[in-house]
C-alpha cells in the first residue's frame, strides 16, 4: 500500500513537472513570437520612416534645383513653411515633420540663401530624423577630398566623409616622399575610410599593391615618381578594413568661378551686391563684374578705407565702418596678435601677406581677407574668415584652428602647399584636428603626410589642370600617408608600423580628415557665389 501510494505521488510529480515544462515552453513560445512580431513591427516603422524621409527630401530637391534664383525674400516665398504652401504641402504628403531651423543657426534669411531644416518622422518608440541644408554654394565643400581631375591615394590615410574624382581614381599601398632632394616610395597599409564614406568615381579605378618582393608601384626617374605597369583597372578597391561605397555623381557639378567670385567679393566689400532688390544697383553690379580685377579695384577704391601701414589696421577697423584696402605697404608681415572686423567688413590685401603667431600667442583672426597675392601661413593660427588668395597658399610648419568652433574656408586661385604640419609627431587622435577648415585650389595639389602628421576637419579640394603635379606624373589631388610611427635620422626616416589589430590602425594614419557640414551654416556672406541652388542632406539619424 505504502509503495503504491509513493508511486502515485512520484506519477503525480512526474507530470506535474511536464505540465509545468510544457506552460514554460509554450509561454516562451508566445514571448518569443510576440517580441519578434514586435521587432518586425519596429523594422517595418523605421524602414517606412526612413522611406518617407527620403522621398519628401527628394521632392525638395526637384522643386529647389529648379527655383530661379532671385533674391533670398522670394526663395522663402518660393518654400513657404511648416503652415503653409510648398514645405507645409510636402509634410502633409510624407507624414512627416518639417522644422526651420535656419533663425537657430544664426542665418540671416533676408541677405542669405541658405535655409536649415530637419525632417523627421515616429517609427514605434523612436524618431528617425535627417537634417537637410539648402544652398547657394559650390559642390566642392560637399566632399572631404576631391578634384576635378584624377584623385591618388597612396598609403594609409583615414577619411571620413565623401570622395570626388572627376576623372580617374588611383590607390597604393606604397607612400612617397622626398628626403634630401631624393625620391622614396614606403610600403604601408591601403586607406581607411569611415562606413559611411561614398566614393564618387566618374572615371576608372586602378590599384597596386606592392609586396616586399614584388616590383615597385613606382619608378622614380627625372620627372619624378612614375606609375609602373602593376597600377591595373580593378573596380573592386582595397581599403584597408573598411571600405566607401562606390558611385557615379548623377547630380550637377557645380564649380567655382574663382576669377567671377573675387570680383563678386571685391563689389561686395564695397557694398554692391548680385541680387540688391534696387534695380540700379543691379545694372551697376552686371556692369562692373565685366572688369579686370585691377581696373575693377581702381574703380571701387574711393568705397574703401584705405591704409599703407598694418599698424593703423586696428585704430581703422574701430574708426570705419568700410572695408579696409591695405595698398602700397612695405612689409609682407602683417605684425598683428589679434584681428576682428566689423560685420559685412572685409580686408583686402593689394599684394602679399605673412600670417604668423609671435611666440607662444595665437594669431586670431575674425572677418574675411581678400589677398590679391601670395599668402604664407605660419605658427598658430585661429580663423573665423573667409579667405580669397589670387596667387599662391604656403601653409607651412603651421597649426590652424576655429574661433568658437568655427573655421577658416580658404580660396586659392594658384597653387596650395600643405607641408611639415606636426613633423615626425607620434601622438594620434582620431578626434583633435591640427588644420581646421576647408581648403581649395584652383590648381592641382600634393600633400606628403609621411614625415608630418595632418589631419583636418573640414576638406581639401584641387580643381585640378592639365598640368602634372611637380615630382608625379599625375594631377587633380595626390595624398602620400603613412600608417604609424616615424622618426628622422639624420640620413631618412625610420619608419614603425602600427602593431595593433586591423580595426584599430586606422588611428595611427599620419593624413585624417573629418568632413564637417558646419560649414554651410558657418561661412554665410563669405562663400563663393553661384547662382543655383543644391539641397544638400546630413546622415540619418535615429534615436
Amino acid at each position: 500500500m505504502n509503495e503504491k501510494g509513493y508511486s502515485l505521488v512520484l506519477t503525480m510529480l512526474v507530470v506535474t513537472i511536464f505540465f509545468m515544462l510544457g506552460l514554460t515552453i509554450l509561454s516562451v513560445s508566445l514571448y518569443q513570437a510576440n517580441f519578434t512580431k514586435i521587432r518586425v513591427e519596429d523594422v517595418e516603422s523605421l524602414h517606412e520612416a526612413t522611406k518617407s524621409i527620403q522621398e519628401a527630401i527628394a521632392e525638395i530637391k526637384v522643386k529647389v534645383e529648379n527655383l530661379q534664383l532671385s533674391t533670398p525674400a522670394q526663395l522663402d516665398m518660393d518654400l513657404g513653411n511648416a503652415q503653409a504652401g510648398f514645405i507645409h504641402q510636402v509634410s502633409g504628403r510624407y507624414k512627416v515633420s518639417i522644422q526651420d531651423l535656419t533663425e537657430m543657426k544664426e542665418i540671416d534669411r533676408s541677405k542669405l540663401f541658405t535655409r536649415v531644416y530637419v525632417i523627421s518622422k515616429t517609427a514605434g518608440k523612436r524618431t528617425v530624423s535627417r537634417q537637410v541644408i539648402i544652398t547657394n554654394t559650390p559642390s566642392f565643400l560637399k566632399y572631404a577630398i576631391g578634384s576635378r581631375q584624377d584623385v591618388t591615394l597612396n598609403g594609409g590615410a583615414y577619411i571620413d566623409g565623401n570622395i570626388y574624382a572627376g576623372r580617374d581614381f588611383y590607390m597604393a599601398n606604397v607612400a612617397n616622399y622626398i628626403y634630401n632632394s631624393q625620391m622614396y616610395s614606403q610600403l604601408t597599409s591601403f586607406p581607411t575610410t569611415s562606413p559611411t564614406s561614398i566614393l564618387f568615381a566618374n572615371g576608372n579605378r586602378y590599384v597596386c599593391e606592392q609586396s616586399n618582393s614584388a616590383p615597385a608601384c613606382y619608378q622614380p626617374s627625372s620627372t619624378g615618381f612614375t606609375k609602373s605597369e602593376l597600377f591595373a583597372a580593378n573596380p573592386s578597391l582595397p581599403f584597408q578594413y573598411t571600405s566607401p561605397s562606390v558611385q557615379t555623381e548623377d547630380g550637377e557639378f557645380i564649380d567655382v568661378d574663382f576669377d567671377f567670385t573675387l570680383k563678386d567679393k571685391l563689389l561686395s566689400a564695397a557694398g554692391i551686391n548680385a541680387f540688391d532688390p534696387d534695380l540700379t544697383a543691379q545694372a551697376q553690379y552686371q556692369s562692373l563684374i565685366q572688369l579686370p580685377v585691377s581696373r575693377l579695384l581702381s574703380e571701387l577704391k574711393n568705397r574703401f578705407t584705405v591704409i599703407h601701414d598694418i599698424q593703423q589696421l586696428p585704430y581703422t577697423v574701430n574708426n570705419s565702418n568700410l572695408s579696409i584696402l591695405l595698398d602700397g605697404y612695405s612689409s609682407e608681415y602683417l605684425d598683428l596678435s589679434t584681428l576682428e572686423l566689423k560685420e559685412n567688413q572685409w580686408l583686402i590685401i593689394n599684394g602679399n601677406a605673412y600670417l604668423e603667431n609671435s611666440g607662444a600667442t595665437e594669431l586670431t583672426i575674425k572677418g574675411n581677407l581678400i589677398i590679391l597675392g601670395n599668402l604664407a601661413v605660419r605658427g598658430a593660427v585661429a580663423f573665423d574668415s573667409t579667405i580669397y588668395v589670387m596667387g599662391n597658399t604656403s601653409i607651412y610648419n603651421a597649426t590652424i584652428s576655429g574661433i568658437n568652433d568655427k573655421e577658416v574656408v580658404l580660396l586659392t586661385k594658384g597653387e596650395l602647399e600643405i607641408a611639415r604640419i606636426n613633423e615626425f609627431q607620434n601622438e594620434f587622435s582620431l578626434t583633435k584636428p591640427n588644420l581646421k577648415g576647408y581648403f581649395y585650389t584652383d590648381s592641382n595639389a600634393i600633400l606628403y603626410a609621411v614625415g608630418s602628421y595632418i589631419h583636418i576637419q573640414g576638406g581639401i579640394f584641387a580643381r585640378g589642370t592639365s598640368s602634372l603635379i611637380p615630382n608625379t606624373d599625375a594631377n587633380g589631388l595626390v595624398i602620400n600617408a603613412y600608417r604609424g610611427s616615424t622618426s628622422d635620422t639624420g640620413r631618412n626616416i625610420d619608419f614603425t608600423q602600427p602593431s595593433l589589430p586591423e580595426n584599430l590602425q586606422a588611428e595611427q594614419a599620419r593624413f585624417v580628415i573629418h568632413h564637417d557640414m558646419n560649414v554651410f551654416i558657418h561661412r554665410g556672406l563669405g562663400l563663393p557665389l553661384v547662382k543655383k541652388l543644391a539641397v544638400i542632406p546630413d546622415q540619418l539619424e535615429v534615436k
